[in-house]
């Protein structure tokens, strides 16, 4: 009995551990911005994702703040726009999935990657300020632009597979065609019956018993 109840503390106290990572993770992912704060951004939730990246200005001077401000912005927008991609991503996938080809999770983790990482460079800076000695910065993309930007990745992942598969059929076709031809079986020639007879005139002639004994051969009619 105590063996069970302490299996089961340790695993309550597991799922705790779990759970509390789980809430760790989301509360240091994509901040949240009151509605006073996202008033200064000047950006539309509509139709925009955006972040907003703030450092304090120290001996470095105020352009480096700025920069900083700016890396922690795009860290933040990276991370929306990585969720949106894979959203979509997995909403692709599913169209081939019926079709037997199955995707693994990193794949689409890496794609989703690839996504963010061009994407980001597409952000733009829609308000920017300095307040008690912190530079702020907010940048913001179009969401339109992460379904678009994935059909493109999508698609020329796809037709990398697709032309793989060409290659592959082309490579058996033409190195192994060998291997499908069935075997090519040699009928026994015949011999000619012209041959035939020459070869049986040469057989040499039954001997006589008269061959044998050296003797001449003995008729009634000598008589």
């Amino acid at each position: 009995m105590k063996n069970k109840l302490k299996m089961i503390f340790l695993s309550g106290l597991i799922l705790s551990l779990g759970a509390c990572t789980n809430l760790q993770d989301t509360f240091t992912g994509t901040p949240t911005y009151t509605e006073i704060e996202k008033a200064n951004f000047n950006v539309q939730e509509e139709t925009q994702l955006f972040a907003m990246g703030s450092y304090k200005v120290n001996e470095s001077g105020t352009a480096v703040a700025k920069m900083k401000a700016k890396e922690e912005a795009e860290i933040y927008l990276k991370k929306q726009i990585f969720t949106e991609t894979t959203n979509v991503l997995n909403s692709f996938f599913n169209e081939i999935h019926t079709k037997n080809i199955v995707v693994s999770k990193n794949t689409i983790e890496d794609l989703a990657n690839l996504v963010s990482s061009q994407l980001i460079n597409d952000a733009v800076t829609t308000n920017s300020w300095n307040n008690e000695g912190k530079e702020f910065i907010v940048l913001a993309i179009d969401k339109n632009r992460v379904p678009e930007k994935v059909k493109e990745i999508f698609v020329i992942h796809l037709q990398a597979i697709i032309d793989d598969l060409d290659r592959a059929v082309n490579k058996v076709s033409d190195e192994y065609l060998e291997i499908a031809k069935p075997p090519v079986v040699i009928a026994a020639e015949e011999t000619p019956k012209a041959e035939v007879e020459a070869i049986e005139s040469n057989d040499p002639v039954n001997e006589t018993d008269t061959d044998k004994n050296g003797e001449p051969e003995v008729f009634l009619e000598d008589f």
